[in-house]
């Protein structure tokens, strides 16, 4: 049961309501309290404008609401009317001051300001409805923490709300022209190279040295071109397309992306990633870091001893190349001090032979990691010791390295623990692939057309894009992406009528967080100077 509670009333000569505040208390039965009921403020309702004689209702000015009747008996507000005699005289029709979520999108708009992101952006989404389609979508995609809340309910909550006033909320749900914008060919060329661009003023050997690798992306898209039946990463047979990733070698970022056949994994697949980028783009990749699923005869004609471009791929175990015959040719060298070298607290033994492959010289990189190697061949020995005793003393030798032991082939002539360095880049290619399907949520696709899917692969490389930024401010202290989205949505804001925001004073991590993305909290905020200073109006 509810009640409006009054506080300090102050009544004129005439009876009328001068000053005083009031609230909706519920009342609850506890057995053990004091008169057996407990009471709880719902709403404070703000000042009393006028009361009823029986307190069952009354007209208030809420600072959330505005002015406003509430009825204690059907529990419902209503709209007052400036003609209502109750209120005969009385200035109380300004604009409420609206409490809202304000920390995560000033922060993340002064970081692209600060970047030069938004400027990025203006140069590719041209007009002013596109630019704030982009910033409204990459706010939620970066830093709804994970959470299922839609893009419209995200930004409606927010102080975004306010700043992105163009766009109407409603068409943010699913926004099926702006992944159409996103998916057409043209629009990814413009980011690429905008980006590029961009990168190069900060580093001017982006995108010279790469790795090339692919991802599945099952889905039930019907009558998508790029669906095709396939078994690779999906543990069965079923229809998927994959998406091919070129990141920069030395940064981790997206040079390129596309999208092919789920069964198609071949020289051909690099090949025209090359001619994209080249051609498109204007670049030379130099360098290429593969994994196992590129190696063939086609890939080691293209790229042997002499070749211009940088080569390095992992020997895969089939017939065709001398995976075993290797280790049977270096095994009396395995225990030799000499080849071994530690990296990253494991302990390798690598070895450098140059090899023939289909008519053509390569290095091959023969590594045994024996850490893994150890560990593995303990674990083995535990569960299958009768399986191992009966073994001959060749597949006993071969079982103590077998999972630790890897080759790497490259046309570059160096040390094998550079060579493994250079590889082992690739991890943050996984990493993409990670931060893409699990925090950004790549999968599932949720989109219905050939464009549309073109679209979302944009948009979710430009969240990462900005995600891997924002983590480079961060790379030393721990704090993870979610941790910084959830602690500063506690930060709010007061917006008046008058254009302009009132910010509370943050708590001590919230401050933090913005002075380690080297951004200040404001006291006030001016919304038009601010939406002028993000769509580069100034």
């Amino acid at each position: 049961m509810a009640f409006i509670k009054t506080q300090k009333l102050v009544f004129s000569a005439d009876g009328q309501i001068i000053s005083g505040s009031a609230a909706i208390v519920d009342t609850f039965y506890v057995k053990d309290a004091r008169y057996h009921a407990q009471h709880h403020v719902r709403e404070r309702l703000g000042r009393v404008i006028f009361l009823a004689n029986d307190k069952k209702s009354g007209i208030f000015l809420s600072p959330t609401r505005g002015l406003v009747e509430y009825n204690v008996i059907d529990d419902n507000f209503s709209e007052v009317s400036r003609s209502d005699p109750r209120v005969d005289g009385i200035d109380a029709f300004s604009e409420p001051a609206i409490h809202t979520v304000f920390g995560d999108f000033y922060l993340l708009m002064c970081y692209f300001e600060k970047l030069g992101l938004n400027r990025l952006f203006k140069d590719v989404f041209q007009t002013n409805l596109a630019l704030e389609r982009v910033l409204a979508h990459v706010f939620h995609g970066v830093m709804r923490n994970g959470s299922r809340i839609t893009c419209d309910n995200f930004i409606a909550k927010s102080f975004a709300s306010s700043v992105l006033d163009d766009i109407s909320l409603k068409t943010l749900r699913t926004d099926t022209a702006f992944f159409r914008l996103l998916g057409e060919d043209k629009t990814k060329m413009r980011f690429f190279k905008a980006f590029i661009a961009y990168r190069r003023q900060i580093h001017p050997g982006f995108g010279r040295s790469c790795y090339v690798d692919s991802t599945p992306l099952p889905n039930d898209i019907t009558d998508n071109p790029f669906n095709a039946l396939c078994s690779h990463g999906i543990g069965s047979v079923g229809i998927q397309m994959r998406m091919v990733l070129v990141l920069d070698e030395y940064s981790g970022l997206p040079v390129w992306f596309d999208l092919i056949p789920g069964n198609v994994l071949d020289l051909s697949t690099i090949l025209k990633v090359l001619d994209d980028v080249g051609s498109n783009l204007g670049i030379t990749i130099d360098s290429l870091v593969l994994d196992a699923g590129y190696a063939s005869e086609e890939l080691i004609r293209a790229f042997h001893i002499g070749s211009n471009k940088s080569l390095i791929c992992r020997m895969p175990a089939r017939k065709g190349y001398p995976y075993r015959e290797l280790y049977t040719q270096l095994k009396p060298m395995l225990a030799k001090g000499k080849y071994a070298f530690v990296r990253e607290h494991h302990a390798y033994f690598g070895h450098k032979r140059k090899i023939l492959l289909w008519g053509h010289e390569e290095y091959a990189y023969v590594y045994v990691d024996k850490n893994n190697a150890l560990q593995r061949f303990r674990d083995y020995l535990l569960e299958h010791q009768e399986e191992y005793d009966a073994l001959k003393d060749s597949e006993k030798d071969w079982l103590t390295v077998k999972n630790g032991y890897f080759v790497l082939l490259s046309n570059r002539d160096t040390t094998p623990a550079q060579i493994l360095s250079d590889y082992f880049k690739r991890v943050e290619i996984e990493s993409v692939f990670k931060s893409c399907k699990e925090y950004l949520e790549l999968l599932p696709l949720r989109k219905w057309t050939d464009t549309t899917v073109r679209g979302k692969m944009l948009y979710d490389t430009i969240n990462f894009i900005v995600l891997s930024a924002m983590r480079v401010s961060f790379i030393d202290t721990g704090i993870s992406i979610s941790e910084l989205s959830g602690r500063i949505q506690s930060l709010m804001c007061h917006l008046s009528g008058n254009g302009l925001v009132t910010v509370e004073t943050p708590n001590k991590k919230t401050a933090a967080y913005y002075k380690l993305m080297g951004i200040k909290v404001p006291s006030r905020v001016d919304i038009a100077d601010f939406k002028r200073r993000l769509l580069c109006q100034n």
